[in-house]
């Protein structure tokens, strides 16, 4: 045989041997050649060679097709798009050059195109007019000419700027959006102008975002929402043009070594529960690239069975979603904003996850409150099942969230409580990891909602999304210096610092730890946690109950938050409540002609002191009214024990923090302290009605009778002389093991990590 000619056989590469003689040297037959391999490479990533063939597919037009007229909801999704449509279409196409940050008319426009092109796209598959294809090439082919004259965006305010935004995770939203665009008319154009968009528009940006500089390579490689954004869009990019080597980068990393990469964010950002790292905040934001680029691989290869990977965690990761909100409103946790279930990228999570799962049915109740649908497959999918399957309401339930890739950093604990309605209480106990870049310094903070509102609170974050005045759209300088610090959280903060010196590398080598929950109780359901690394040789160690008796008109909260070092600390503690103060039982002097702030630095500074006192009583409280109910802290304290009133506002010369108002305990050199509170909601309030009742608490006492190292013992008495008795143990956890305790002159024996009982009925 002739050594000359080689047999190339590319059964591999599109399912059925071809067999082609090549000589050496000839360059007509490598040409011939090189196009088999890369038809053959194309094949493996859209086998159908079909467009569209990310979100929306072939025989998802069809069905919506079929479909319009009956499902109004879901029509009713179809026409807000094909309204878009219409109206980009009798409008002047306008790539105006990149000028503003988030807010501006540069930032608006360039975000308005994208959802122009994408819903235009949407709408000529649906109904086949090509005026709907013609606007969106017409759109491309000026970004197309833009593109290449582009460069970085000239705000100076990100470390990573885009060249169409200012920065490099715009850019991304781009391309993710215009990426479903361009599948959508791909056939519509001929080869020149695919050419002329590939080579001018998509090849370039997806490499700026992937590889534009060593910066954006480390975003593109890195474990965090940012790189999800920027594997997703050039993923989807890669799948539409058969780009087998974008796509591989975007699965597997720069190295394609599953170093980093898409899969490899599957498996270090949510924990084996769906918790996502940075919290539920940014869950939300994440679930939109996570689920929507899981359906393209799953269109494209569905032998990856991406919605199966890691024991579904994607879809784990929309149910925990769902759970980490209030009233369909998410927890303000880390940095946070106000979002709730109708947003688009959660509209988007519960539709891809029910086409993906339809057994998970509660999600059809989600559906049915956000009355909206994406236009695709999974869309129309779920629009469907919502007229003809039988669903049961979305039943919250008390829940640990653990965090971290193996589950093992920590835990988000969320207790419910009281009717299962919007009025029932939810209580959020947080011991988790750092949480990346948007974590606060938050350790064993707690936050709790009650009556259908937010009663005590965690701040969230200092930005106004989208308002360009407002240090661009950005996050304010105030977001650090004040919403991170552990100051302005329901915790204990350790001599007027932040834990971990407000230090993020440090912080995020740690976790706190869960040192055992129970929420099985129709009486009680409890949650402890530890935190020792947070301030040098100080141990924090808190014990949360909520307790339901016929005692109380609603649930309340027993919280056991102890410190322990071996040298003296000042301790603040403030409980963050929203509503407006109507009694307390402390002496105080309240500031009425100058305020002063409390501090100089980690937050301190930006709180204003507006009155102090003292308690010669061990118990105090503070009472407020929010809503309809009113709301009573009782706390034990000593001589020593110094009361602050604080309200934000304090070294703000911008007006970016809210006005958000603190009942505070300080409790100076010590090296050892328990506080001990109760919550207690009581009482009714209708201002319409002039109707009050109950303004005053039913807790007459509480008491510490025991506090050491093994167990710390609290006495509530109320005014109608009930006794309740709660033992906590501090150490050796174990559910299993007998207890026998000498305590008030009672000997208490129980089993497991605690005990709790009402000891007068």
């Amino acid at each position: 045989m002739d050594t000359a000619i080689k047999t190339v056989i590319l059964s591999t590469l599109i399912g059925r041997p071809i067999y082609f003689v090549m000589k050496k040297n000839n360059k007509t037959a490598k040409k011939i050649f090189s196009s088999l391999i890369f038809i053959g490479l194309s094949a493996l990533i859209s086998a159908s060679g079909q467009h569209p063939n990310l979100l929306l597919t072939k025989q998802g037009v069809k069905e919506i097709q079929a479909s319009l007229g009956k499902y109004a909801n879901f029509d009713k999704s179809v026409n807000e798009l094909k309204a878009i449509a219409d109206k980009a279409l009798n409008s002047e196409i306008i790539v105006p050059l990149p000028l503003n940050e988030g807010g501006g008319y540069t930032h608006e426009k360039h975000k308005n195109n994208y959802y122009e092109m994408n819903a235009a796209g949407t709408m000529y598959q649906i109904s086949g007019k090509s005026e709907y294809a013609e606007f969106v090439r017409k759109m491309l082919m000026k970004y197309a000419e833009l593109y290449p004259t582009l460069g970085l965006h000239p705000s100076k305010r990100s470390e990573t700027p885009g060249k169409i935004f200012w920065q490099l995770l715009n850019d991304c939203v781009w391309l993710f959006h215009t990426a479903l665009a361009y599948d959508c008319i791909y056939d519509y154009l001929n080869s020149s102008q695919k050419t002329n968009l590939e080579k001018n528009l998509f090849r370039p940006m997806a490499e700026f975002i992937s590889n534009g500089s060593p910066a954006n390579n480390e975003v593109f490689n890195k474990m965090h929402n940012h790189g999800t954004w920027a594997t997703a869009s050039v993923g989807m990019i890669g799948y539409v043009m058969g780009d087998k080597n974008l796509v591989e980068k975007a699965l597997y990393g720069s190295n394609k070594d599953n170093k980093s990469g898409f899969i490899r964010q599957l498996d270090v950002l949510f924990s084996p529960d769906g918790y996502y790292t940075e919290g539920p905040y940014y869950q939300r934001y994440a679930i939109w690239p996570f689920m929507v680029f899981a359906q393209v691989i799953e269109n494209n290869q569905p032998e990856l069975k991406i919605f199966s990977y890691r024991d579904s965690v994607l879809l784990k990761a929309t149910n925990t979603l769902i759970q980490c909100a209030y009233n369909g409103n998410i927890f303000y946790l880390n940095d946070a904003l106000k979002k709730n279930y109708k947003t688009q990228e959660i509209v988007y999570a519960v539709d891809i996850a029910y086409k993906n799962n339809p057994k998970n049915t509660f999600l059809l109740d989600i559906a049915q409150q956000q009355k909206s649908f994406i236009v695709s497959d999974a869309g129309i999918a779920t629009a469907k099942s919502l007229n003809i399957v039988k669903y049961e309401p979305l039943q919250f339930h008390s829940v640990l969230l653990r965090d971290g890739a193996n589950g093992d950093e920590g835990a988000l604990g969320i207790i419910r409580a009281g009717k299962k309605d919007k009025t029932q209480m939810c209580l959020t106990f947080k011991a988790t990891s750092h949480g990346l870049s948007h974590g606060h310094y938050d350790k064993l903070s707690i936050s709790m909602y009650d009556g259908g509102n937010f009663v005590l609170t965690d701040y969230g974050a200092v930005r106004f999304l989208n308002i360009e005045p407002k240090s661009g759209g950005n996050y304010a300088k105030e977001n650090h210096s004040w919403a991170a610090q552990t100051i302005a959280h329901n915790t204990v903060t350790v001599d007027e610092t932040s834990n971990f010196n407000g230090n993020i590398k440090v912080s995020s080598l740690h976790h706190s730890d869960i040192q055992y929950y129970d929420f099985s109780s129709n009486q009680i359901q409890i949650i402890s946690g530890c935190e020792n690394n947070a301030y040098k040789n100080v141990k924090m160690q808190r014990t949360v109950a909520v307790i339901e008796n016929k005692t109380f008109s609603y649930p309340i909260v027993i919280d056991i938050f102890r410190i322990i070092s071996d040298s003296t600390h000042t301790l603040d503690f403030p409980f963050y409540y929203r509503g407006q103060m109507i009694s307390t039982n402390i002496q105080y002097q309240k500031f009425t002609a100058q305020l002063n702030p409390l501090g100089t630095k980690n937050g301190y500074q930006h709180l204003w002191v507006e009155a102090i006192g003292k308690n010669e009583k061990p118990v105090t409280q503070f009472t407020w009214v929010e809503g309809n109910r009113f709301y009573t802290i009782t706390t034990l304290g000593n001589s020593n024990t110094k009361y602050l009133m604080t309200r934000t506002g304090a070294g703000d010369p911008n007006f970016n923090i809210r006005n958000e108002t603190a009942f505070m305990m300080r409790q100076p050199m010590v090296k050892k302290h328990t506080f001990v509170s109760v919550v207690e909601p009581h009482g009714f309030y209708d201002e319409n009605k002039e109707i009050t009742e109950n303004f005053l608490t039913s807790i007459r006492k509480i008491e510490l009778l025991a506090d050491n190292e093994e167990y710390s013992a609290v006495k509530i008495s109320t005014v109608d002389n009930n006794t309740f008795l709660l033992i906590a143990l501090n150490k050796d956890f174990d559910k299993d093991r007998e207890h026998s305790i000498k305590i008030d002159n009672q000997t208490v024996q129980f089993k497991g990590n605690y005990y709790f009982n009402e000891l007068t009925k």
